[in-house]
Parts: C-alpha cells; structure tokens; sequence
C-alpha cells in the first residue's frame, strides 16, 4: 500500500514532536557527568561515588535552578582507554559543562587529555597523584575535593609519632603505577622529618600475585613499621600474606582501602591492627550546617539515614561524592542556571561550614592548585572489627596496639 499525502504529513508531525520534546528535554535539565569506576580493580570507589552524587541529587530534590538534574552515570571499567573513551563521549557528544568523577589516581591522570578539549567544570573527587596538580591543577575549571599524597603522608606521620618513641625503623612497600610511585617520596619525606628511620623500599608490580619475596626481604631489616602504599586488590594480596607468614611487624599501616567493607570482608581476621587514613569516618558526629541543615545535617543523622537506605555504612567517597555534588548543586542555583562561566565562579566563592567533610571553601595550594578543598585527614586503627581514632588528637582518640599477637 503507498503512503498517502496525509500518512506522510502525519509522520513528519511525529518526528517534529519527538523532536521537539527530545530538545524540550534537554533545555530542561542539567546534564552532569558521572564518570566511575563501575567494575574492575577500582570498582569499591566507583560504586561509592555513584551512590553519593545520586544521593544527593535525591537529597536536593531531582532539581537545581528550576531543571532536572540528569546525571550521566558512565563505567570507566578502572581503565585507562575506557576512561578516554567515556570523557570524549561526555565532552564532544554529550556535550556536559559539568563532571564529577573519576576517583582513582590512574584513571584521573587517564582523563586529562580528555577533559582539555572543552574543559567542562571538573570536580574530582579522588586522586591523591600531586602529576595531576602538575597538569590540571593550574585550570580555574579544575576542583580538587580530596587530599593530595603530601596531605597524607604529614597525617600518618603525626599520628604515628604522636603514639609510638621515636627512632621506630619503617619499611615502604610501593606499587609501580602512578598511586604508589607519587606517595613514596612523600612518605619518605615526612616519616624522617617525624624522627623515623626507613630501612627498606620495595617496589610491587600491580596486581602481583606473589608479594612473599619482598616481604622476605622486609622481614630481613626488622622494622617496627610496615607502610602499605598500594591499593584495592594489592592491598588484599598484601595483607593476606602478611598474616599467612606472621610476619613479625608490630604496626601495619595502609591507606585509604583499610575502611573499604571490600577490603575488610576479603582479608577477615587479617584485618586486626591495620591502621588507615580517611577523609570521612563513621562516629565522627560531625555537626551540621545550620544554612542548608536538609542537605548538610549533622553526620550521625546523615549516617542513619544512608543506612536505612542502603544496608550498610557510608565510606570515604559515599561521603566525598555526597558533598561534592551539593557543592555543585549549589553553585548552579546561585549562578541561576546552566552557565558553565558563571557556576565556576559561584563554586570558587562558596564558603559552607560543617559538611560531612569539615569546612568548605576552595583555595589555592602550596603546590600549585587554584581550587583545593578539605586536606583534613582521620588516622585510625582496624581493633576487633571497629575502627578507632589514632588522630588527630580528641577526647575520641584511643590508643594503638600492636599487630603482632
């Protein structure tokens, strides 16, 4: 049967409304991207960060400046040409003038060749690589929410020297990619300007299955402290085959994967005596924001609710990604919409106290970052399945024990 005059009329009425409710749609919301680490190596960061910036889209309320907030979720499978793929889809088809996301160091450093091309607003909210303050951190589009290695490694320092006589002697495991080769000068630096002595460097490649030679040699210069710079699946390797030998190192000290509830189920009993270092932890009973007390309440409450909704306790990125995305939520309703110049210039100004991360307010680092917040750190210790707070110092703090029983 031919098409009729009126059949073709009717058709081309059809795909004008699509078309016309499809561009409707779009000047409707706010596209965000939400580059994570939905699978792979880095996937207990990723699902995280997915759950906080959804969870504060819910919190705002699905809208910001009158529009919908459309997050554009998006697996960078914790890989490096994945990650470029993602950000050239985002930048050139999506066209976003927003992303949050990714957290992993590797997968940040992946991604700024990407993001130069248009240079939508970028907040990162990972990373501890001090290449990417090289690199990006100059850009005035460019926002840094997480602490850089340098901010760590002062932490750890303190905490341990604030617990233990000086003269301890530490050994450094360091993987060969771009998270552990950036931390290992920084922990060097700061553990001897701390009084500590470091009588072994070993070098791990990721993903190495047997860790027993290093840890050989390390048993060899019988140090007091053994410094952990290498994350996800090698910290479980590492841990695992220091509790399988008994390895005789009394202080055992990780990073951030030490409050991962991966971490924690994959290694078990192993798990006894490893100390961490946080942007956020459980209990900290944070006061809220008097000025936004729906979006910013205070943490114990924040802490309930995300329970009730999701069976278990918020970590470090639920937490960074929550606020990361309020903060930007916030700048889109002060810059009265989706003006890319304009919300950058609102984020630089905001000054919000009592976050679940502390204070903040974006200011330049010594090292060369124009938008930098929150560098406060938590050091604790993984006791009978509980953390407890090492530092900074606080009527909360408890003691340290040894590792070795």
């Amino acid at each position: 049967m031919k098409p009729t005059l009126r059949s073709n009329a009717l058709a081309c009425l059809a795909v004008s409304a699509l078309a016309a409710s499809s561009a409707s749609f779009a000047q409707d919301s706010i596209k965000i991207g939400v580059p994570m680490e939905l699978s792979g190596r880095f996937v207990a960061y990723g699902a995280s960060g997915k759950r906080g910036a959804e969870l504060a889209a819910e919190v705002y309320g699905g809208k910001v400046a009158g529009k919908k907030i459309e997050l554009l979720h998006r697996d960078i499978q914790s890989e490096s040409q994945a990650t470029i793929s993602v950000f050239n889809e985002l930048v050139n088809k999506e066209k976003v003038n927003y992303i949050i996301g990714p957290i992993a160091s590797p997968t940040v450093a992946a991604a700024i060749p990407a993001w130069r091309q248009t240079k939508p607003l970028w907040i990162v909210p990972g990373s501890t690589s001090t290449k990417l303050e090289e690199e990006a951190g100059s850009e005035p589009e460019f926002f840094h929410t997480f602490p850089f290695a340098y901010h760590y490694h002062q932490s750890v320092a303190a905490a341990l020297k604030s617990h233990l006589p000086p003269g301890q002697k530490v050994s450094l495991v360091f993987s060969d990619d771009n998270y552990g080769r950036t931390h290992q000068p920084y922990a060097k630096k700061y553990l001897t300007e701390a009084g500590f002595e470091i009588v072994a460097e070993e070098i791990v490649r990721t993903n190495a299955p047997d860790m027993n030679p290093l840890l050989t040699k390390i048993a060899r210069a019988k140090p007091s402290i053994l410094l952990g710079l290498v994350q996800t699946t090698d910290a479980v390797t590492l841990t695992k085959q220091i509790y399988t030998r008994k390895l005789p190192v009394p202080y055992l000290v990780g990073t951030a994967a030490t409050q991962l509830d991966e971490w924690q189920k994959a290694v078990g009993q192993a798990q006894e005596g490893w100390i961490g270092v946080t942007t956020y932890l459980p209990g900290l009973k944070r006061p809220g924001n008097p000025d936004y007390p729906k979006l910013f309440p205070p943490s114990d409450e924040w802490e309930a609710a995300f329970v009730k909704k999701y069976g278990q306790e918020p970590d470090f990125e639920d937490a960074g990604c929550y606020v990361s995305a309020m903060l930007l939520f916030l700048a889109i309703e002060k810059a009265g919409g989706d003006d890319k110049a304009k919300v950058v210039a609102e984020l630089q100004k905001l000054d919000v106290k009592n976050t679940l991360l502390g204070d903040a307010k974006f200011v330049p680092t010594p090292s060369g970052t124009k938008n930098q917040a929150f560098t406060d750190l938590v050091v604790f210790q993984r006791q009978s399945e509980k953390n407890v707070m090492l530092f900074p110092p606080g009527p909360t703090v408890g003691k340290i024990k040894s590792a070795v029983q």
